[in-house]
């Protein structure tokens, strides 16, 4: 299985990797009575035809549905409220990356489905094919002043005094997001409970899905439809296709904006978001496809429409590289810098005011979208859930491009004086967001973590730009992202010829090749040592990035490298405070970016892993204290030492949440990672919800992020599972550990608790600014 971090083939399916320690999805354990798991993870698509130029309308006019037609019942019941339960406290940092973020599943009521009469040449199925026959008036010609001499004029014109009309188009491949919680039909019922007057048109596009919650929708197959009256109109069956090509989504915007013409065009894309590198969507139907940035462009440039909003309602496509890619078709942009929990943009609230006011200015417009949504997950906050949305104005984008090319050769020259240390520790500073396992950082937090020359200019068009942001987050989001190789540094050529497809690049990567090329002979001067050689003494190879063309040994070798020896870090006994301690200097520290720490316990047969945290303690002089064996607690769920690996910490405006995840059996089916969090402000731990393991998670495309939790319903049968070694050090296999637990009408408490009448073995990973992970060398604590 391939690491995501370092790319390197681990043999086995232990949770960590074997090079650089990141988190792997390992195999259910073994049982006689338990099926084993999918382990399959999808892939990108390589190929991408572009679409077909012309586009050709439908024949003949939509017909209205007939009178005697009830089209379905949209109302759901209010969603329950959150469980949490109250206790213990830990402290902790984190460096480790996670996919999923917090949300519970919603128990939606299924719906009646329509009744139709078969003798009515205008019904298909369960919903009829129809078009109210209002469309709004015919749209006047869209020219606009620029507000400044360095910005395009605006491709959309608002006219006011009740004119406008806007045509909404919304692209909802429901995916697993629909299948597993039914937060498609959710947007679907906000929508639908919009009052939307008579010069507004909503399109909706739904498909990607194996299971619609509402009834009418049909499961399998792509369909379309018009919002009218608080009703949803069938207006096109296209069958089981793909929602995610281009030649798809190109031809909904050519169908809506042909059927539904207006003077001002939103589209919004509803889905999965994988950010910069890996795009837009996941569809169950075909879970090989994605529309990377490059794609939507060509859909959109397959289209005549200019769109006045393009927002996406997915993860992490808040960047610089979407907001370059979309310029030549759009206005605006919404969209967010971070992960989106799982039911998204709250529609009702700024659909009723474009009702209102259709000529409501674009930034009124979408600072409504960024409210709306912002106060719906205010609950969401408190289990450390983040949320991020920003309007970009897309016009100022090409000046904000200018900045940021000026300022990386700024920083370039910061790394020809040997200041790579300077930069990589403002990288490792910087909000990065899905906890840096996507390389985005913010760029103005970047900027005034680097201090370069020509940092202002920058931030300040930044500032320009992002028009309307709010944030439940830590400080330092400004509302744009970028992609920074850092973390992953596989991924940096396919990235560098990936944005250049569409004229991203320039000036930006002439630095990126110098910053990686030093990152990579940090990585091969260093003395660090692998996990393998912890547990077994056997030394690992590290990757070998000379078969990337970026790679330049020349460049290497023009650099004086600040490194740790860890060869000279040994682990000493002081028999005074009766403590072990790892002597690190001043100089070391100022290398270092992370600190984790790893336990093993003694079961007799072998070594159980317990997993991670991010909690250590240092003493006055600076040493890093290895004292697991001072009270033998580790987390525990309802009085259950369980396996625990922490994964980030959550900085909110108020507060910091702690958070990591326990592995397990769900219902002797389902591999998965409960989500446990620890508030610092109030000392509350709870169990946040759960994801599938990335072994059997229905999660497509090529690194999308899923957008919520999946919440425990009562009556489900929990059953942890553990990594195992044997005494010499080598990976076992996967195990059940503990009892089993059964979820009840409330969450478990999460505590800590004593490991038992167990010997342990305690020791540290550290990660330095070449992104070097080394371990130290383990210390047995023994029982008497």
């Amino acid at each position: 299985m391939f690491c995501k971090n370092c790319g390197y083939n681990n043999p086995d399916p232990s949770k960590f990797c074997r090079n650089c320690g990141t988190p792997m999805a390992a195999a259910p354990p073994p049982s006689a009575g338990n099926p084993p798991l999918d382990a399959g993870n999808a892939t990108a698509s390589t190929g991408y035809q572009p679409p077909s130029t012309g586009y050709t309308p439908p024949s003949a006019g939509y017909q209205p549905p007939s009178a005697g037609y009830t089209p379905p019942n949209m109302g759901y019941p209010p969603p329950p409220p959150k469980k949490k339960s109250k206790a213990g406290i830990i402290v902790g940092l984190s460096i480790l990356a996670v996919l999923l973020f917090t949300l519970p599943i919603l128990i939606l009521t299924s719906l009646n489905p329509p009744k139709t009469d078969p003798t009515d040449p205008g019904t298909s199925g369960n919903v009829v094919l129809g078009d109210p026959s209002d469309n709004g008036n015919t749209p006047a010609p869209t020219t606009a002043s620029p507000d400044s001499g360095i910005v395009r004029d605006n491709y959309t014109q608002i006219y006011g005094d009740g004119t406008d009309v806007a045509t909404v188009m919304i692209y909802i491949c429901g995916a697993d997001l629909e299948s597993d919680g039914g937060f498609g039909s959710i947007d679907i019922n906000e929508i639908l409970a919009a009052t939307l007057g008579t010069n507004v048109n909503v399109v909706i596009e739904t498909g990607g899905c194996t299971d619609w919650y509402i009834d009418g929708i049909a499961d399998g197959q792509v369909q379309r439809w018009l919002v009218q009256d608080g009703q949803l109109w069938e207006l096109e069956n296209r069958g089981a296709i793909g929602m995610l090509n281009a030649e798809e989504l190109s031809d909904f915007i050519n169908f809506a904006s042909y059927n539904y013409p207006a003077n001002r065009y939103e589209l919004i894309l509803w889905d999965h978001g994988g950010g910069s590198l890996y795009g837009y969507g996941s569809d169950e139907l075909y879970p090989d496809s994605t529309l990377f940035l490059q794609n939507i462009a060509a859909a959109l440039a397959a289209t005549n429409i200019k769109f006045d909003i393009v927002g996406f309602d997915a993860c992490l496509m808040g960047t610089i590289e979407t907001a370059y890619m979309l310029e030549p078709f759009a206005d605006y942009l919404v969209a967010s810098e971070e992960t989106e929990p799982a039911y998204g943009w709250y529609y009702t609230p700024w659909l009723s005011a474009l009702g209102a006011n259709t000529g409501i200015g674009t930034v009124e417009l979408g600072t409504a979208i960024v409210d709306s949504f912002i106060e719906q997950n205010a609950e969401a906050q408190e289990y450390g859930m983040e949320s991020t949305l920003s309007v970009v104005e897309l016009r100022e984008v090409p000046h904000v491009y200018e900045m940021l090319c000026e300022y990386m050769p700024d920083t370039s020259a910061s790394l020809a004086e040997q200041q790579f240390q300077l930069i990589s520790t403002a990288v490792a500073n910087t909000k990065s967001f899905a906890d840096a396992s996507y390389d985005l950082i913010d760029i103005v937090d970047f900027a005034n973590n680097s201090g370069m020359d020509g940092q202002q200019e920058l931030i300040s068009a930044i500032s320009t730009a992002v028009k309307y942001s709010d944030s439940t987050l830590r400080s330092g989001v400004y509302g744009l992202s970028m992609y920074f190789p850092y973390t992953g540094l596989m991924e940096y050529e396919y990235a560098k010829d990936f944005f250049s497809q569409f004229g991203f690049g320039d000036e930006i990567y002439a630095f990126y090749d110098v910053f990686v090329n030093y990152l990579a002979g940090g990585q091969q001067s260093s003395t660090s040592r692998s996990l393998m050689e912890t547990m077994t003494g056997e030394e690992q190879a590290g990757t070998d990035y000379s078969v990337y063309d970026w790679y330049d040994n020349s460049t290497i070798d023009s650099y004086t490298y600040d490194s740790i020896d860890y060869t000279e870090l040994e682990i000493l006994y002081d028999d005074v405070s009766e403590t072990w301690y790892l002597p690190l200097s001043d100089e070391d520290w100022e290398l270092i970016t992370a600190v984790e720490m790893q336990i093993l316990l003694d079961d007799g047969t072998g070594y159980v892993d317990l997993g991670s945290d991010q909690y250590f303690e240092t003493d006055d002089y600076g040493n890093l204290l290895l004292n697991f064996g001072r009270d033998y607690t580790w987390v525990a769920i309802d009085g259950q030492v369980v396996c625990y690996y922490a994964e980030a910490i959550v900085e909110t405006q108020n507060d910091k949440i702690y958070r990591g995840y326990v592995p397990a059996v769900l219902n002797n089916n389902d591999y998965i990672e409960i989500i446990l969090e620890w508030s610092d402000a109030t000392g509350e731990s709870y169990i946040a919800g759960y994801r599938l393991a990335e072994s059997n998670s229905t999660i497509g495309g090529a690194g999308t992020v899923g957008k919520g939790y999946m919440q425990f319903e009562t009556g489900d049968m929990v059953d942890y599972v553990c990594d195992f070694y044997t005494y010499d050090g080598e990976y076992d296999d996967v195990y059940y550990y503990g009892d089993t637990l059964y979820i009840g009408s409330t969450l478990p408490a999460v505590t800590y608790e004593d490991v038992g009448d167990y010997n342990t073995l305690e020791c540290y990973m550290i990660v330095d600014i070449y992104q070097n992970y080394s371990w130290t060398e383990y210390v047995e604590f023994t029982v008497y």
